[in-house]
């Protein structure tokens, strides 16, 4: 079927306003290289299925998105005929809020949703990046998290169930009010960061939780990743335990462009919830236990001061990627005993090539963000082999540490340069047979997903 064939059918499902193919509509999001042919807006799942079997038959490749924050993020993608953007479909379809649940269509945005729980008290505890634009199905596909991961954890494990429509186009369904997950697999879990490779998620039921009555940030600053480490084991094994516990580096504290992340070379970020009381406790006794391992001193901020600084951390990724476009973000996950040796030696390795970084680690979890660009005056040709190699050497360094890393952000251009799943696990042969199974004609986000598939 022709181009205009295909996009004539489309029409026919969603009507003149639902499907655009004008080349400056296609131009306003971040695409990987080459545009789609057109983007589609469906407005509801079945009109999603309809689309999705059109593609099956026609073998149409598609890219599901909601507002586009994440369209570089993942492998190079194969160019795509036909994007699919859920933002359209953005209903509450449940909420019964005395049972700390919700269920919301996928493009339903994060800004939208808390403020919809703000009003019953309630919150999304995962902090995510791109939060003024993002939307659900997009965070979920992608498992964004934030600081309060050390807390709450991840999407995989907040959410109890999803809708999707499958690559042959029809709808389905994981976990949730009723458990029923299909040919043995967990599927709420295997949608959970698939990057829209393996199904089109339309709709989400997730835990929700109540906002805390008093919160306050502890800013502790210190000279050494090796201090900072050793000060997150010492809170980890104490008493004290804090939702959030973030390891930022000063040149990440200008990215953010918050004055207090710079007074020492690190600055360990503790975020405290609960009664006055307990917050005064940690208070007094956080920065007295870090101060074995080298503190230099101590901030506390509370109310608009406390909310602005952690949402300049949870927002450092975009910030990198508006100034740089050019730069790499590298995502480990490590021991905790090894995180600080490897952000020195990270450090070291950036330094000798003439490549600038920026670190921020979700230090509870052993997560650990690089942030990557070729110092000024650099030949382009120079700085991009530059960046190439050393985030190489920062894969195979959290690698010899017992961890593993990706190469999250990228430009399209180094993509095919770059190291960017590092040594693939014994785990990649089930994920391409799942993948062929789920998705024989491979339709959805070819080659975007973990190890190229």
């Amino acid at each position: 079927m022709s181009d205009l064939r295909w996009q004539n059918s489309l029409q026919q499902i969603l009507g003149p306003q639902g499907l655009t193919s004008q080349p400056d509509a296609i131009r306003r999001w971040e695409w990987e290289g080459s545009p789609p042919c057109a983007i589609a807006f469906p407005e509801s799942r079945e009109q999603v299925g309809e689309l999705i079997r059109l593609a099956d038959a026609e073998r149409l490749r598609l890219i599901p998105f909601g507002r586009g924050t994440k369209l570089r993020q993942g492998g190079a993608s194969q160019p795509a005929d036909l994007a699919l953007s859920l933002q359209r479909l953005n209903k509450v379809c449940d909420y019964p809020a005395s049972d700390l649940t919700i269920s919301v269509e996928a493009g339903v945005s994060i800004r939208d949703l808390g403020a919809r729980l703000g009003t019953q008290g309630q919150m999304l505890p995962l902090d995510v990046p791109f939060a003024e634009r993002a939307t659900i199905g997009g965070t979920v596909a992608a498992n964004s998290s934030g600081p309060s991961r050390l807390s709450y954890g991840t999407w995989r494990d907040i959410v109890l169930g999803v809708q999707f429509v499958t690559a042959d186009g029809k709808l389905a369904k994981g976990g949730g009010k009723v458990v029923k997950n299909v040919a043995g697999y967990d599927i709420p879990k295997l949608m959970i960061g698939s990057l829209g490779s393996l199904a089109v998620i339309v709709e989400i039921t997730f835990k929700v939780f109540p906002i805390p009555p008093a919160s306050a940030t502890i800013a502790l600053h210190l000279r050494s990743a090796e201090q900072a480490s050793r000060a997150v084991l010492r809170v980890l094994n104490s008493p004290l335990i804090p939702q959030a516990l973030d390891l930022v580096d000063s040149a990440a504290g200008t990215l953010a462009n918050q004055p207090e992340l710079r007074p020492a070379p690190f600055t360990l970020l503790a975020g405290v919830t609960g009664s006055e009381e307990v917050l005064a406790r940690f208070e007094h006794e956080l920065p007295a236990l870090v101060r074995a391992e080298g503190l230099e001193r101590f901030e506390v901020f509370r109310e608009r001061r406390q909310a602005e600084l952690w949402n300049a951390v949870q927002e450092i990724t975009p910030s990198f990627l508006a100034t740089h476009p050019e730069g790499l973000v590298v995502k480990a996950s490590l021991p905790l005993d090894r995180m600080g040796e490897f952000i020195r030696q990270a450090h070291a390795a950036s330094e000798k090539h003439g490549i600038a970084q920026a670190t921020v680690a979700r230090a509870g979890s052993g997560v650990v963000y690089t942030y990557l660009h070729a110092e000024p005056g650099i030949p382009e040709a120079v700085g991009s082999e530059s960046l190439c190699g050393t985030s190489d050497r920062l894969i195979r360094k959290a690698e010899r540490c017992g961890g593993r890393a990706i190469v999250e952000w990228c430009p399209v251009e180094l993509k095919s340069k770059v190291n960017l799943w590092g040594t693939l696990g014994d785990d990649f042969a089930s994920m391409r047979l799942l993948k062929a199974a789920l998705d024989p004609q491979n339709i959805l986000s070819p080659g975007r997903f973990y190890g190229g598939i």
